[in-house]
């Protein structure tokens, strides 16, 4: 008689060879971002560039929110022999990952305190490329994996992403402190590697090769070849995603869920910088008790999804996310102790890494095999729209009503995300059609 093991068994999903990939593809995925909103800011400040123009840098982040926009063209338009000999999702992945590494090693090259603007635009071109490889990578690790295996696709995702940014931050800083800026940029290009190592050995994703959809939509009028593949690439994602029953409840749902989170977690630094925490509480808090706890947030996500199923698994993110707004109105009513600054940032980043697992596994579960990278670039556009439309008026908020009271707001914009839900829950709207 054999006796199970808990934790092998936990773990025997993550050794499969396309979970592993998964995990390369979200390091590549991964430090780019750190690249963009975080190293690059550190670089231009020791640079001596000024608060101003450092805060301008900021706007490249757009290319994260409209991907949207030009994914028709990379989940449909062919790259000639390169798509012949790698197929389009690899191909696009190879030569999307040589400009990138092409970028970082020019941008290396030049000194932000004379050459600024030739700075600026290597860095939105990076930034722009990150963003594209997103839509690739996403569409990719969707693609590979069968649906009851998404949940630990999305944690092995995770898992990359945050190893990388980790790997990222670390690596880059100490690498300048000894070598200099322009040899520690040249170190990004080694976190492509796991990414075009995964794919390399995996091959290339299957294509759907049977949908009534697009069967239907070819027999109601006949269009010339450049103009029916145009149709397929920009007009049918949007009307296969519209013909769904209760679509726009989705869209509305995506776009609320992370209300409270995103207006919380621009004004998280903020709030600590007003309660004088050092240099070193901050250190401790997030790389050490914050990172563990996210990762175990990621795995428990992974783990939940698959388990009690789609919503119950969004409804306890949900609770968690906004139960932890209100553990930084907690930190702000006490003092200023190290311990209270761990346990807020560990709960919370405990309730992210649970949150971000089992939402991305909700978004792939949203996507038409069909359209998967135009689809899920799209939807995930939408999700960090509310980064961005709720969060910029954040500072104002805090500003007016105070530190306690505009955390148990942030909670309470929660509220309608969890009354989408209820109903997405009631009427079971899960997945593509």
């Amino acid at each position: 008689m054999t006796t199970s093991n808990p934790i092998k068994d936990s773990l025997k999903p993550y050794m499969k060879g396309k979970i592993v990939a998964t995990f390369g593809l979200g390091m590549s995925s991964g430090f780019p971002l750190t690249f963009v909103i975080s190293l690059l800011g550190f670089w231009l400040s020791y640079s001596d560039v000024s608060k101003s123009d450092v805060g301008l840098f900021a706007l490249i982040t757009t290319f994260y929110t409209w991907k949207f926009l030009w994914s028709p063209a990379i989940d449909r338009m062919p790259l000639g022999f390169i798509t012949r000999r790698f197929g389009q999702r690899r191909g696009w992945l190879f030569v999307i990952q040589g400009l990138m590494a092409l970028a970082l090693i020019t941008v290396s090259r030049f000194d932000p305190a004379s050459e600024l603007f030739a700075v600026a635009v290597l860095s939105a071109f990076i930034a722009f490329l990150s963003a594209s490889q997103d839509i690739v990578i996403d569409a990719y690790r969707i693609e590979i994996l069968e649906d009851e295996e998404q949940g630990y696709s999305a944690a092995a995702y995770v898992y990359g992403y945050r190893t990388a940014n980790f790997l990222a931050s670390i690596m880059v800083l100490a690498v300048a402190e000894y070598y200099g800026w322009a040899t520690a940029i040249l170190t990004l290009p080694l976190l492509l590697l796991p990414g075009f190592v995964a794919v390399l050995c995996i091959g290339e994703p299957e294509r759907p090769t049977d949908s009534r959809f697009l069967a239907e939509e070819a027999s109601l009028k006949t269009y010339s070849p450049f103009a029916a593949r145009l149709r397929e690439a920009v007009y049918l994602p949007f009307k296969e995603f519209t013909r769904r029953e209760n679509w726009g409840l989705i869209l509305l749902f995506v776009f609320l869920f992370k209300a409270g989170d995103a207006v919380t977690a621009i004004m998280t630094a903020p709030l600590i910088t007003d309660m004088k925490f050092s240099p070193a509480d901050v250190l401790f808090a997030n790389k050490t008790v914050g990172f563990i706890t996210l990762m175990l947030g990621v795995g428990l996500g992974a783990a939940l999804y698959k388990q009690i199923g789609t919503f119950k698994a969004l409804f306890l993110a949900a609770i968690l996310m906004m139960l932890t707004n209100l553990g930084f109105a907690w930190l702000w009513a006490g003092d200023a102790e190290p311990w209270r600054l761990a346990v807020t940032i560990g709960f919370e980043n405990f309730a992210t890494g649970l949150g971000t697992t089992i939402t991305i596994a909700y978004f792939a579960s949203l996507c038409n095999v069909n359209f998967t990278a135009t689809q899920y670039a799209l939807i995930s556009s939408l999700g960090n729209q509310a980064r961005t439309i709720l969060g910029a008026p954040s500072g104002y908020l805090a500003e007016a009503v105070g530190w306690v009271e505009f955390f148990i707001l942030a909670t309470l914009m929660a509220v309608p995300g969890m009354i989408l839900l209820w109903i997405l829950w009631r009427k079971n709207i899960t997945g593509a059609t």
